[in-house]
């Protein structure tokens, strides 16, 4: 819940959110700070192959993007010019089986089955309630092969037990926040058929831009998407370290013969991490935790809601505020005191220094 403005200074406050608010919806002067700045944004460059890197360093692939373009700035999967940012939300594993024996050891596991039964659904039952309770809604919604194409590529190339009936699938949602702003989602998603269970998975990009640049950022990142090549040496060492787990699941497999239930769940257990290694290294390509995938996550919904995420050195809480100021004064109650000046105090302020106010720090 937001905390309240102070009433003393809720007019003088006000009148500065209200010129610098992104929902004003007015253009800067052509002679002000702002339009200056615009002008000054450099257009995209050419495009040139950037290198992609696991958490152990190791070359994975190479994405086409800009030359002026980086990857894992520390905030985000992607950073073009202009303050355009692709983060990458985290990824969500389910299974599914009608095997009665499968489904009383979920059940003892405490984890809960999901059937799959399009990409249409998941996007309806998990992103649209998200999006509706921030104020933004679904513009409109599109497949995109290659995208989906490239995800299966680098699947092809990996390692597997045994055969698998794969499905690779890649949406493109576009939206629009509270205040109109567009932002896109490119959701992938993997099932896999193993006979008695089904696993599937997703994961998605969600592109911050301008509305200036939104749609010449979109194409640099669908385009990304879509042609990632990836290191066959890379994928070698993945795929010989695969065949030694595979050896060693297959000997202990064997030493447990005797045990028919206990065979039974380790193999089931040995298809659903294989899968999930399956699916974290297509993901991986952009975030290598997800600690980090959550902080993306959290700093994608403050930019939504507009909203700046602060913490109170003196009792280590954390709050929300509405964004657009430099400095948060926080008092004993939640409430807070925005400013630009960084020369005010409101311990200093006549109207407010009835009560003790301590600066709190805006988390990145």
């Amino acid at each position: 819940m937001k905390s309240l403005l102070i009433p003393l200074v809720a007019s003088c406050v006000l009148a500065l959110a209200c010129r610098e608010n992104k929902a004003a919806g007015d253009s800067p002067k052509a002679d002000s700070p702002e339009a200056e700045v615009k002008m000054k944004v450099p257009p995209n460059g050419k495009l040139v192959p950037h290198k992609l890197f696991d958490d152990k360093f190791m070359e994975m692939a190479m994405m086409p993007l800009p030359d002026n373009w980086i990857v894992n700035n520390g905030r985000a999967a992607m950073s073009g010019p202009g303050n355009v940012n692709v983060y990458m939300l985290p990824l969500k594993t389910f299974m599914f089986s009608g095997d009665p024996m499968m489904q009383q050891v979920y059940a003892r596991s405490g984890q809960a089955m999901r059937p799959f039964h399009s990409i249409e659904q998941v996007i309806q039952q998990d992103l649209v309630p998200i999006a509706k309770k921030d104020g933004a809604k679904l513009v409109k919604q599109y497949d995109a092969p290659p995208i989906a194409a490239s995800d299966k590529s680098f699947s092809d190339l990996l390692y597997k037990v045994g055969p698998m009936r794969q499905l690779f699938l890649a949406k493109v949602t576009e939206w629009a926040d509270k205040n109109g702003a567009p932002y896109m989602m490119v959701t992938h998603l993997t099932a896999t058929d193993m006979g008695n269970m089904v696993n599937w998975s997703y994961y998605s990009h969600a592109l911050d831009a301008p509305k200036e640049r939104y749609e010449e950022s979109k194409e640099v990142v669908l385009n990304a998407l879509a042609n990632t090549r990836y290191n066959p040496e890379y994928v070698q060492a993945y795929n010989q370290n695969e065949m030694a787990r595979e050896r060693a699941s297959w000997a202990a497999h064997n030493q447990r013969m005797q045990a028919n239930k206990a065979a039974f769940e380790a193999q089931q257990r040995a298809f659903h991490e294989k899968n999930d290694a399956i699916n974290q290294a297509i993901a991986s390509n952009y975030a290598n935790s997800n600690a980090a995938s959550d902080r993306n996550h959290h700093r994608f919904m403050n930019y939504i809601k507009d909203e700046e995420t602060v913490r109170n050195p003196k009792d280590g809480k954390r709050h929300q505020v509405e964004s657009g100021a430099n400095q948060y004064w926080m008092n004993g109650n939640g409430q807070y005191v925005p400013s630009k000046d960084p020369n005010y105090n409101p311990n200093r302020d006549p109207n407010l220094n009835h009560q003790e106010w301590t600066e709190t720090e805006v988390e990145e």
